[in-house]
């Protein structure tokens, strides 16, 4: 009897053993997955700004009804680029056309973060672009959620504007 206790509890031990390696396995794959979902995501939306910032130096503000246009690359579904001057007046926000004309240079989120103003820094700095993380609701909701955008500066002619597109962190 004692016999089959030792070997039930030594099957136990092995199961238990087992079951935790599978867990932490599975944890890891989730990770890696994750990882790659952001690197991706972080990876389009820079392009997205790359591609719009360039179209804005080739065609200054005749690409302005091109980046307003749903269903396209530049403004679907929850995802657009926006461009504001780099006074901080907003000249293209497909999503609310009448956003278009206000000064967002005084924007903050809803932890103080001066978010109008750093987009303003980061398309002003040495490197003309980079990322930047802040606290916004989602469309339709009153509840902040993670967001990061990208922002980056182009140039036409004696304009200087910046170009910027987000997403929701807790999007897969």
């Amino acid at each position: 009897m004692l016999k089959i206790r030792q070997e039930f509890y030594l099957n136990k031990k092995y199961v238990i053993f087992t079951i935790l390696i599978i867990i932490f396995s599975a944890m890891l794959v989730l990770f890696y997955l994750n990882q790659t979902n952001q690197t991706d995501i972080n990876e389009r939306t820079k392009t997205l700004v790359k591609e719009a910032a360039e179209l804005i130096e080739e065609n200054g503000e005749a690409a302005f009804p091109e980046l307003r246009e749903e269903e396209t690359k530049w403004f679907n579904n929850d995802t657009y680029v926006f461009v504001w001057r780099t006074d901080g007046i907003r000249v293209v926000y497909p999503p609310d056309l009448e956003g278009e004309g206000q000064n967002m240079s005084t924007l903050i989120d809803s932890t103080g973060k001066q978010i109008g103003r750093l987009f303003i820094e980061i398309a002003l700095s040495e490197d003309g672009e980079g990322w930047i993380d802040y606290k916004w609701p989602k469309p339709g909701e009153s509840e902040q959620s993670n967001k990061k955008t990208y922002i980056k500066l182009a140039i036409y002619g004696e304009n200087s504007f910046l170009v910027g597109s987000g997403f929701y962190l807790d999007i897969n």
